[in-house]
């Protein structure tokens, strides 16, 4: 069922290729990483939002929204971000088999990006969506890879596992298309490694992040109290609101890197949803994570 390639957002592009053709719609659950959008309009597709709900400091998915949207005929592809990137969340089981239930309905295949899914929280267990049932499976294909939780993103190597024999042809057929079908022959045996040989270091990896994110939690209440820090059940990327600031997030991260040289990423990178906020990435030594909050706190402290 596994097709290697060179990295996650390559193996989205393929997929996108496999699946669709240009002027075909894709949903994306925004905000929602970066890359996704390129991946889309790079195939000539149009992104369709399904804007998440952001309200008492915590996003859900709009599934009244997801309906609609799913069933414009246009509509071919659903983009899900599990654990989703920037907002921290960990779709639950019931979640996704809303989310699949609206799709399969509608005749939209999914692709899951599940890069960040070693990567959770306690309270926050982590659900392949293609294992909640064969119908899922088959009308699906999920993209992960050892470069988040290993820190191997400098050997290019993930994975599309595809159960559909007709669907993974095609994707493999993309793949040779795009010329992203060779790896590193390091990633290969770095891969391995993480997967039979690593569980102690990934688990004093997590226990580690969440020290650092409880720290941040310290920090800002502390600090900056009048900035909202988002819960993080999964993925080392904490979702900062600052729109009380007022500046925009824009602003906020320009001011950042010119004035403390500290660099964040500005809320409106992800889209639909984005202004207003910040994401810092928590995977550093906490001395690093020190110094840098303390930079933060010299511009968004005014």
């Amino acid at each position: 069922w596994i097709i290697y390639t060179s990295g996650v957002v390559p193996a989205i592009s393929a997929i996108i290729k496999a699946m669709t053709i240009p002027g075909d719609k894709i949903i994306v659950q925004t905000p929602v990483y970066n890359c996704l959008y390129s991946s889309i309009r790079n195939n000539g597709c149009r992104m369709i939002a399904n804007n998440l709900i952001y309200q008492e400091g915590r996003y859900t998915i709009d599934f009244d929204d997801l309906e609609l949207k799913a069933a414009d005929p246009e509509t071919k592809l659903l983009l899900l971000c599990n654990p989703h990137n920037p907002v921290g969340r960990v779709w639950t089981s019931e979640e996704l088999q809303r989310i699949g239930d609206i799709c399969l309905q509608n005749g939209v295949f999914i692709i899951a990006d599940e890069i960040h899914c070693e990567l959770t929280y306690e309270g926050h267990n982590y659900t392949p969506f293609a294992s909640l049932s064969e119908e899922f499976r088959l009308h699906s294909a999920t993209c992960i890879s050892p470069s988040k939780a290993f820190n191997l993103a400098g050997l290019q190597i993930a994975n599309i596992v595809a159960a559909d024999s007709n669907i993974r042809s095609r994707i493999d057929r993309a793949i040779n298309d795009n010329e992203v079908c060779d790896v590193n022959p390091f990633g290969v045996i770095a891969t391995i490694a993480a997967y039979e040989k690593s569980e102690e270091w990934l688990d004093a990896l997590r226990k580690y992040l969440w020290e650092n994110y409880t720290y941040i939690r310290y920090f800002f209440k502390r600090h900056l109290p009048q900035y909202s820090v988002l819960p993080l059940e999964g993925t080392y990327l904490v979702w900062i609101d600052c729109r009380a600031a007022g500046i925009g997030s824009d602003n906020i991260t320009s001011c950042l890197q010119n004035k403390q040289k500290l660099m964040v990423n500005s809320g409106t990178l992800y889209g639909p949803g984005g202004e207003g906020f910040i994401r810092l990435n928590i995977a550093c030594p906490r001395k690093l994570l020190i110094e840098g909050l303390k930079r933060l706190a010299k511009v968004l402290g005014h």
